[in-house]
């Protein structure tokens, strides 16, 4: 009878996760879409959507490290809990003050710091929440961050939009966060004798010499860095980069180009199913390969082959395949596959990148690893943020789709001749160990 008593206790425990999830992500996505309503209504779209970026990037770089060392020493349901109340004080306060370029920064700046706390708590809780699957776990977020943008970016976001703008988009936004809040409270209050509440001192939490050697030392945890990334770097770039995109380069109705995202979610949907089903620990690595391969196709793709896909069919002579409008037609026909491409790689690099770090980090550091995976990610991004406004506003955007493809093929590359240098190193040691015998 206890048995099944803490059974349906930890399943409780996972329902008040997950809604806590589904509610701040729809809470969090309203608030994004008023930020994006303000800031990218200028003359320099693309500049602007940079500028937003940086200011969510920038408290990664200098709070990160900090927020991580906090829930370590305070616990991951207690720093769950901090972390929401943090962001609800935010957007409270933003909600009276949102209508300038200035405004958007400063809200995206705070809100930004305080995930710093709510971010790394979060994904420490996993190894408790389900310590039998935790792909299952990551699985079940990634699919309620996924429907929590649908529902607050798509649904709600206009609906507020047209009944007062921005600052009722913010008012909506904090009455989610109010209710996320709750939740999370309540599930601290439902784990206090769980793992999930264990503290470890002052001076271990505020100390990253452990944490900076599990990354030396774990291999997986190196290639989760590198495919968060990448994986951070492909999305934010497509934000960018998308609507010059759409405009001039695929120049399609509204329709078409909704019909553009079709192929993006069902490949979304199929990657989440398959690693929720099949991501081990031993098969992390190389489903973090495959991710880390789809991106760097899909980028290339758009950025260069549809040209070469072009001229081949000019050259074919074939008819209905020459008399295609070459350029808006071949585009939008390779976008189509690379959409589902980019859903699958994305789905596959942020759940088996988590499940990789979960599985192999220490209990009393989760929330330290997570942290610096997190702002070693951001620190990466830093520069090209900066210049990704520029690149598209004055070169175009397959300038910077093919600058990220072609980063993405050095990085799998490298990742490649480590992968083989450290196959090898064992294989040297036994022949020199022969050689000794001999």
């Amino acid at each position: 009878m206890h048995l099944m008593e803490q059974t349906r206790a930890k399943r409780a425990d996972r329902v008040v996760f997950y809604a806590t999830r589904l509610t701040t992500q729809s809470a969090q996505n309203i608030l994004i879409a008023a930020l994006f309503v303000v800031s990218g209504t200028g003359s320099h779209v693309a500049l602007d959507l940079s500028s937003l970026f940086l200011a969510t990037l920038l408290p990664s770089l200098c709070f990160g490290f900090l927020g991580g060392a906090v829930v370590d020493r305070i616990g991951p349901a207690r720093g769950f809990a901090f972390g929401a109340i943090l962001r609800l004080l935010v957007v409270a306060a933003g909600a009276f003050f949102i209508g300038s370029e200035r405004s958007v920064w400063v809200i995206a700046f705070a809100f930004s710091t305080a995930s710093q706390v709510f971010y790394p708590a979060e994904l420490a809780l996993v190894r408790t929440i389900q310590s039998d699957a935790t792909r299952r776990a990551h699985s079940v977020l990634v699919v309620l961050q996924y429907a929590g943008q649908g529902l607050g970016m798509l649904v709600l976001a206009p609906v507020l939009y047209l009944l007062g703008g921005p600052g009722a988009m913010l008012a909506g936004a904090a009455v989610g966060l109010v209710l996320a809040s709750a939740l999370s409270i309540t599930l601290w209050v439902r784990m206090r004798r769980t793992e999930a509440v264990a503290v470890v001192s002052s001076r271990q939490a505020f100390t990253f010499g452990e944490t900076v050697r599990f990354f030396r030392t774990q291999a997986r945890a190196r290639y989760a860095l590198v495919v968060t990334t990448f994986k951070v770097v492909v999305s934010r770039g497509l934000v960018v980069a998308l609507p010059l995109y759409l405009q001039h380069d695929l120049r399609v109705g509204r329709d078409a180009t909704a019909l553009l995202f079709v192929p993006g979610v069902i490949g979304a949907v199929i990657g989440v199913a398959w690693c929720s089903r099949t991501v081990t620990l031993e098969r992390t690595r190389e489903t973090m390969r495959l991710a880390l391969l789809g991106m760097m196709v899909a980028m290339l793709a758009l950025s260069l082959f549809d040209g070469g896909l072009g001229v081949v069919m000019q050259l074919s002579r074939i008819g209905p395949i020459v008399h295609l409008d070459s350029r808006q037609d071949v585009s939008y026909f390779v976008a189509l596959p690379v959409a589902f491409l980019l859903g699958l790689s994305l789905s596959g690099a942020i759940i088996g990148a988590r499940v990789a770090l979960t599985e192999t980090a220490p209990l009393g550091q989760q929330a330290r690893v997570f942290a610096v995976q997190e702002t070693i990610t951001e620190a990466f991004l830093l520069l090209p943020l900066l210049a990704a406004g520029l690149a598209v506003q004055f070169a175009g955007p397959r300038v910077l789709l093919a600058a990220i493809g072609g980063a993405a093929t050095i990085a799998f590359l490298v990742m490649e001749r480590s992968d083989r240098r450290r196959v090898g190193e064992p294989q040297m040691a036994i022949a020199a160990l022969d050689s000794a015998v001999v």
